[in-house]
């Protein structure tokens, strides 16, 4: 009995989920992504589900995503401000928004655990870095794992002059707060070596 229960494990270990090997290609199943800009009247939420995204992780524990969304998809409840920040953000020439995220040395599929993530953020023409982002690991079942953290993003990093309201500016800084389920894949990574 005990021979046929150790046997059965070896059998497990090269399967994902069952070992602590976290490389791999990766794909974004399911993201909620909201943004918050804070009025002297009132604060504004957006909010979007389409945001796209894919990953590698290296076998000397560095791992890169790209996630990408389209600045339209933000919703605010308000289709007249979700137009005024399409405008502002200069949404017209710069539909998307990219972020890169290069996160180093996950040691192993434990949940919760807290990682360090090095943010560069494409938005409105403009590129700006945040350095240690820190990212939540909530859940990690297998070759699942669910994520969350925020990003500390100013429009004066974007040279995004802050919308009014009453002669009254929105304060400069917009926290984007993540909310995402990544799912690795047994399929060969697309894209090239690092």
């Amino acid at each position: 009995m005990k021979q046929l229960l150790a046997l059965t494990i070896l059998f497990l270990l090269p399967i994902p989920g069952f070992s602590g090997d976290v490389k791999g290609y990766w794909k974004l199943e399911k993201s909620e992504i909201t943004y918050t800009a804070t009025h002297p009247f009132h604060v504004v939420h957006g909010k979007t589900l389409l945001a796209r995204g894919e990953g590698l992780s290296y076998s000397d524990g560095i791992h890169k995503f790209l996630v990408a969304v389209q600045v339209k998809s933000f919703d605010s409840g308000d289709h007249n401000r979700d137009l005024h920040m399409q405008e502002v953000t200069r949404a017209g020439l710069n539909p998307l928004i990219q972020v890169n995220v290069e996160i180093a040395k996950v040691a192993d599929q434990k949940a919760p655990q807290q990682l360090a993530a090095d943010v560069e953020i494409e938005f409105a023409g403009k590129k700006a870095s945040y350095p240690k982002v820190k990212l939540n690991v909530l859940e990690w079942k297998g070759a699942q794992v669910h994520i969350t953290g925020t990003v500390p993003l100013t429009l004066k990093d974007f040279e995004v002059t802050p919308p009014s309201l009453l002669a009254l500016p929105v304060n400069n800084e917009v926290p984007v707060k993540l909310d995402m389920w990544w799912s690795r894949s047994n399929s060969k990574i697309k894209a090239g070596k690092k």
